[in-house]
């Protein structure tokens, strides 16, 4: 006996596109070929409409991320906000997927620098597309990832760069990690420099086998529920800028400090005082507004400003 998997309908896809402005000529209506230039124009816009963001866990009465393909529909188009790496990966699965793409989601593992109180690399807490195209190229697709997150699909190919946003660069090599007793198991390591003159820096490892909606509540779970992991303790939200298709800078609130990156560096524009201060730029700089209710949950926590 076959689970029928929960889908978008034909209505909820269309009206996504509506949502995310995607250009006339790559809605359905026009029957677009299931090619890069679809793709890539999906992944643009999708990225500089719906932003990346854990509000759930810090303003709301109990912190709870749901992964079901309803609730991720209803919190991106009908509430106008965004959510964290599975959120937006998961969603933009089901929308290739209804389209005819053939894809499918990993997971991946993330890589902390010296700083991060758990440095190397961690368990499975990111998930990422891996689509293949009629012409059995193969693309790394990933809408989740956050600020130094690919503005485009990455070709599955190694040692190939790729242009980012300003400076930055961006490569998939296949190699072996540290942490791992067989130094022959390999894995795609997505890699940035923010230039050419730059180390490149690990920022997250994938195989590819493919995974299940079970393997993405139990990473899920983690990710939103405990102490350690970074989401649960603060605040985040990652708005990529695009002018036409392209993507050409971000806007950051971490929380209380407010960054702009319009292709260089990030720049400083403002630190939040107090809560109502910290309300008011997730209203004005990200169009995302808060009920009375979910402003009162984040009283108590430890991502709290307190003046």
């Amino acid at each position: 006996m076959t689970t029928t998997i929960p889908s978008l309908t034909s209505d909820q896809v269309d009206r996504y596109f509506e949502y995310i402005q995607l250009p006339h000529e790559y809605r359905r209506y026009r029957n677009p070929k299931l090619d890069i230039a679809l793709l890539t124009t999906i992944h643009t816009y999708h990225v500089s409409t719906i932003p990346y963001e854990n509000i759930a866990l810090h303003y709301a009465p109990s912190a709870y991320i749901s992964l079901e393909i309803s609730d991720i529909y209803h919190k991106f188009i009908e509430r106008g906000r965004g959510g964290y790496c599975m959120e937006n990966n998961i969603f933009l699965y089901h929308v290739l997927s209804f389209l005819g793409f053939q894809v499918y989601l990993a997971g991946a593992r993330l890589h902390r620098d010296t700083k991060s109180n758990s440095p190397g690399w961690s368990g499975w807490e990111h998930a990422v597309n891996i689509v293949t195209l009629a012409d059995h190229t193969r693309y790394l697709v990933d809408v989740g990832y956050g600020g130094d997150g690919p503005k485009t699909p990455l070709p599955l190919v190694a040692g190939e760069i790729a242009p980012n946003i300003g400076t930055q660069e961006l490569q998939l090599v296949y190699g072996t990690i540290d942490g791992l007793s067989d130094a022959k198991q390999r894995m795609w390591i997505y890699q940035f420099r923010n230039a050419t003159d730059c180390p490149w820096t690990p920022a997250y490892a994938f195989t590819e086998t493919e995974f299940l909606r079970r393997d993405f509540e139990v990473m899920s779970y983690y990710t939103s529920q405990h102490p350690q992991c970074f989401l649960t303790s603060n605040l985040l939200v990652i708005k990529f800028l695009r002018e036409g298709s392209n993507v050409y800078g971000k806007t950051i609130l971490d929380q209380d400090k407010v960054k702009e990156n319009l292709g260089g560096k990030s720049v400083l524009i403002k630190t939040c005082r107090s809560e109502e201060d910290r309300v008011q730029v997730l209203r004005d700089r990200f169009g995302i507004s808060l009920t009375e209710e979910e402003q009162k949950g984040i009283i108590g926590r430890k991502s709290e400003l307190v003046q």
